[in-house]
């Protein structure tokens, strides 16, 4: 093999596998790989750009935050955040990928079971084994959850055994279960419920290891203090709102008030959340106020922080790509995410970031069976 190829496997290697535990790691380990992988050849990575119809939709995500960054004077971080989408089009190898990610999620999962015997070894009770105690340190719940699920796809996809991938499925999914993530489980349940209905086939391991991601998700229910869906079945009240729905439902609502007062250009992504936490404290929504909580919905974020011009901007470049991309079964990646964005402010943090545009890549990258 090469050395700048090598080089360059390296490093993207390093960026899987500092993702979950090293937000600006990570990033340097990218930005090496896009060099490593553009630097020896100008020329050809000039010409790969002309096939980059496919990332037009990464690149217009990244020009709406850039454009927005401009328009209202906002620091360089949120910028920053978005990087990934940019890089991948040139850093991004399927093979590296595939190779890393079963090994980063099995280390990933060591840490959480090592830091949770060690803290019981101290003296804390069971629940660091469950919901957010599992993650001391590390990024929510959602994040790693989707990281796990996206080391399951490469072990799927792998020459792995079918016995080394039916394990590798079910102690994912009891991690998963453990982890409690409701809304990332109801994603995943469509992402799957698609994927059944395009293979036409249903796993041996399926059934078995369900049962172990209910096993962990009914432990995670009986031993954490997680909160309940709320008031759902009630009306609507910000004072008492503290459940994973009624909270959701009031959050979208004062998005939207507060897009109302800048409804074109938006609030810009500094002063987005200060917006919202006025409606919040005129609303005396406490359990918002106390915990910072952003909109979790990724859609009505945007528009907060870029207005309706900038998701106008999005829009047209999202259907420009769409005339022009490959032919790629986009469903599996559109419903998990898609669905993740209704419920969570995903691509507020960095490694949400770098998910989305790691899984997307991915997809840009298939090749059907019958070409293989």
């Amino acid at each position: 093999m090469e050395p700048q190829r090598l080089i360059h496997r390296l490093f993207l290697s390093l960026w899987v596998l500092f993702l979950p535990f090293w937000d600006f790691g990570a990033g340097a380990a990218l930005v090496l790989a896009f060099a490593a992988a553009v630097l020896p050849d100008l020329q050809n990575a000039g010409r790969k750009f002309q096939e980059s119809a496919s990332f037009w939709p990464l690149w217009g995500l990244f020009g709406l935050v850039l454009l927005g960054t401009l328009w209202h004077g906002a620091a360089l971080d949120s910028l920053l955040r978005m990087l990934p989408l940019l890089l991948l089009f040139w850093a991004f190898d399927r093979e590296t990928i595939v190779r890393t990610l079963p090994l980063g999620a099995s280390l990933l999962m060591l840490y959480l079971l090592g830091g949770g015997l060690y803290r019981v070894w101290q003296g804390a009770d069971w629940t660091v084994f469950v919901y957010r105690g599992l993650l001391e340190g590390l990024h929510q719940h959602v994040y790693i959850g989707t990281y796990l699920l996206l080391a399951a796809v490469a072990v799927q996809v792998s020459a792995f055994s079918a016995r080394i991938t039916a394990l590798f499925w079910a102690i994912t999914l009891l991690f998963l279960g453990l982890l409690g993530a409701k809304m990332l489980l109801i994603s995943a349940l469509l992402a799957a419920i698609w994927w059944l209905y395009r293979s036409e086939s249903f796993p041996r391991w399926a059934l078995p290891a369900a049962i172990f991601l209910v096993l962990g998700f009914v432990t995670a229910q009986g031993l954490s203090e997680g909160r309940a869906l709320g008031h759902v079945f009630k009306p609507l009240d910000p004072y008492w709102a503290t459940g994973s729905v009624d909270t959701r439902a009031v959050q979208a609502k004062a998005a939207l008030q507060a897009s109302a007062e800048k409804p074109w250009l938006g609030w810009g992504p500094s002063k987005k959340q200060a917006a919202l936490e006025q409606v919040y404290a005129d609303w005396n929504y406490r359990f918002g106020l106390k915990r910072h909580l952003n909109v979790h919905n990724q859609f009505l974020e945007w528009t907060l922080a870029y207005g309706l011009v900038g998701m106008a901007l999005l829009v047209v470049v999202s259907l420009a790509a769409a005339r022009s991309m490959p032919k790629r079964p986009w469903g599996l990646l559109l419903l998990y995410f898609g669905s993740l964005w209704v419920t969570e402010s995903f691509m507020e943090r960095s490694l949400g970031v770098a998910l989305f545009g790691l899984a997307w890549a991915w997809m840009a990258s298939w090749v059907p069976p019958s070409r293989k």
